[in-house]
């Protein structure tokens, strides 16, 4: 068999075949979601929608080496993927939780400020400042503001990386690598350090910096390469736990396994 090294641009281009395969399945499988009779996975169909968007926005900036730009959608595509699948199997309580605080950051959106030293600096009404919250949206506001008066930021009391490791466990997937290979870079990225500005150049990999053009592109295409693994690997999940949630996507999950498959062994990640 002749291996494509994912440093080379045949390898990149394997994979990022893979991640066309994937979203295609995405995307025919959009009615089938749509009219679950899951309850929960019909009411987070927005977020199903939004992962289809990750993923075509991802494609899009992988054609054009937007590096950069890559490892912040990646990040929310693989947030995206983790609450979606972890709100599958989460208990009643988390779920209503979830639910309650996007009311809780839509009652809050409509009248923001910024307060330094306890001086209110900047402050934005919306609706002219003139508005009457339904109920359940001053419960969720409530239940989202601590004891001294701020906000609560989480929905629950999990972080990123154990929700992961929960939706590793049932899969037999590596949610947990790939938090931990992109989501730091792409905060630097997000915070606007220098770090975040140039580690998608290799810069600050010490003893195999690109020092000339051939270089640069093999780091490139092992940069991208991941990118579409990441991205596929997570769809994977994604579709074991509509699987496994009794949604009728069997067929797809299957494909997409033995697509991932060949590409890994054609790529040299995984023997035959």
């Amino acid at each position: 068999m002749n291996i494509k090294d994912i440093e080379s641009e045949e390898g990149m281009i394997l994979w990022r075949g893979c991640l066309n395969s994937h979203l295609n399945h995405l995307i025919e499988n959009l009615e089938v979601v749509r009219n679950s009779n899951n309850y929960r996975v019909v009411k987070l169909y927005p977020l199903y929608a939004s992962i289809i968007e990750d993923i075509i926005s991802l494609d899009i900036l992988t054609k054009h080496s937007r590096l950069n730009q890559c490892y912040i959608i990646s990040r929310a595509l693989l947030e995206r993927v983790i609450n979606y699948c972890y709100l599958l199997y989460a208990s009643n309580e988390e779920y209503e939780s979830y639910v309650d605080y996007t009311k809780n950051k839509a009652a809050r959106s409509l009248s923001r400020s910024i307060e330094l030293d306890g001086v209110k600096k900047v402050s934005v009404e919306f609706a002219n400042g003139y508005y009457e919250l339904p109920e359940d949206y001053k419960k969720a506001v409530d239940k989202f503001t601590s004891k001294n008066g701020k906000e609560i930021p989480r929905w629950t009391s999990l972080n990123i990386d154990k929700r992961a490791i929960f939706l590793d466990e049932k899969s037999g997937k590596n949610l947990l690598l790939h938090v931990l290979m992109i989501y730091g870079d792409a905060s630097e990225a997000l915070h606007g350090t220098l770090y975040g500005a140039l580690f998608h150049l290799g810069t600050y990999n010490i003893g195999s910096i690109p020092t000339d053009q051939n270089s640069l592109d093999e780091h490139r295409n092992s940069a991208l390469s991941f990118l579409y693994f990441m991205a596929c690997s997570a769809i994977g999940t994604l579709f074991f736990a509509l699987k496994d949630n009794n949604v009728e996507v069997n067929e797809s999950y299957e494909q997409m396994e033995s697509k991932f498959k060949s590409v890994t062994i054609n790529t040299g990640l995984a023997k035959s």
